[in-house]
């Protein structure tokens, strides 16, 4: 999937949002805009994408090496030529999620449709991704039997 603005209005309503930007020190967090999650003991050289209850860090590339784009949308994911990353849940304090840099080059705070997510991170590299798409869906527990 190519972030542009063909593929963004394709999605209508899926459609949560996104940008592109420098990430200085390579750091995306995808969070609960309150989100208390320290990752002390993140080692990113280790593990490219640390979870917790209610948010996600993710490795991404460097400000040095170019800029990262970055989508969030509800499920189904499109297809593309992205690899998975990451697949889990997050639970959010509210039916709300940031997006963000910690050094304010990125930030989106979008409303979303529910508080306890399924989650699951597609990008073009699994250590160092210019292009992270996040997609957001309903947890296996909540599904009906005729949702995939």
């Amino acid at each position: 999937m190519t972030i542009d603005a063909a593929t963004t209005a394709s999605l209508g309503d899926r459609y949560h949002g996104g940008g592109t930007a420098r990430f200085a020190h390579g750091l995306l967090v995808i969070a609960s805009p309150d989100s208390t999650d320290d990752h002390a003991g993140w080692d990113p050289a280790r593990e490219p994408v640390h979870a917790g209850p209610d948010s996600l860090y993710v490795g991404v590339r460097q400000s040095a090496s170019g800029p990262v784009a970055v989508a969030c949308l509800e499920e189904p994911a499109p297809h593309g030529a992205l690899d998975v990353l990451f697949r889990g849940e997050i639970t959010l304090a509210r039916a709300s999620i940031a997006l963000y840099d910690p050094h304010g080059q990125l930030r989106l705070e979008r409303p979303v449709e529910r508080d306890l997510n399924r989650i699951t991170l597609y990008g073009d590299d699994p250590d160092e991704p210019a292009e992270i798409v996040v997609v957001l869906g309903v947890p296996d527990e909540k599904r009906s039997p005729r949702q995939p």
